[in-house]
């Protein structure tokens, strides 16, 4: 009898054990984490023939593409031109008209910016002295954010800011800062997701990181051949991959369904 009794002691013990655990353990909270916002601030736009919409970005004396060239927007420009290559119609997965066009090599996105500048010249959309350009490098790193010296070449600022990311300084990235790999659990798409699905940064700008890597204008270093390709696509997960100063840099003739771009409104004076 002492025995059971004993038995029951101690497990009654266990139990109020337990209980005290359970009620000094933290709270979980198993509720949707709360979606990231970036501040914000009035910017006026432009919009284009395509719909395409621009912002100026202080710091630079172009106008922004809000978002990544759409499949809408490259679709009018293929239609145009039969010499374009398809493969931007089947990347792998599925597309909405929204999404972010890939599988597009630099030198197609030039001919893209080269074509719209005609058409909106003819049609008095912009002026003889504007031109469609895809972004410098020096200029996407104000869109984004960074306070990088003047002078050197996209290599020499390779990664040479630590600890930056589009979203600010947190790692890993919050809830809702962007398209990532899953793995990172902050968005509900396998692959690339329509334009402006997240936050815009201060500037009015969609998709500086996450989505598609973006061709820039500049070659990687002087001489080499290679262009430059900023942010990070929907399947990077690795923060030196994520840094707003890491630069990825391709063959000009090189497609990849996770490379896309965005084109900027400059005046010839700028340029």
């Amino acid at each position: 009898m002492m025995w059971r009794d004993s038995v029951k002691a101690a497990r009654e013990q266990a139990e109020r054990d337990q209980l005290e655990a359970q009620r000094a353990a933290p709270k979980v909270n198993t509720a949707r984490p709360q979606r990231f916002v970036f501040p914000t601030a009035a910017t006026p736009r432009w919009t284009n023939s395509l719909g395409m919409v621009f912002v100026p970005v202080p710091g630079t004396k172009v106008l922004f593409g809000i978002w990544d060239v759409r499949v809408e927007d490259y679709r009018a420009f293929a239609s145009a031109n039969s010499w374009v290559d398809g493969s931007w119609r089947n990347p792998g997965f599925a597309q909405g008209e929204d999404h972010p066009v890939v599988n597009v090599t630099w030198e197609e996105a030039n001919a893209f910016c080269a074509w719209l500048t005609r058409q909106e010249r003819t049609a008095g959309k912009i002026s003889a002295s504007q031109s469609y350009w895809l972004p410098a490098d020096a200029e996407w790193s104000v869109a984004v954010g960074l306070n990088e010296p003047g002078d050197g070449t996209p290599k020499d600022k390779d990664k040479k800011i630590p600890g930056v990311y589009p979203w600010g300084t947190a790692w890993p990235p919050p809830y809702g800062a962007g398209n990532y790999r899953k793995s990172l659990k902050v968005d509900d798409f396998d692959y690339t997701s329509p334009v402006g699905s997240f936050p815009a940064n201060r500037y009015g700008l969609y998709d500086l990181s996450g989505n598609v890597c973006q061709w820039c204008e500049d070659e990687y270093s002087p001489g080499s051949g290679t262009r430059v390709l900023r942010g990070a696509s929907c399947l990077s997960s690795n923060h030196h991959y994520m840094l707003s100063s890491y630069r990825f840099y391709d063959a000009p003739d090189y497609r990849d369904y996770l490379i896309g771009f965005r084109v900027v409104l400059a005046d010839a004076a700028s340029r």
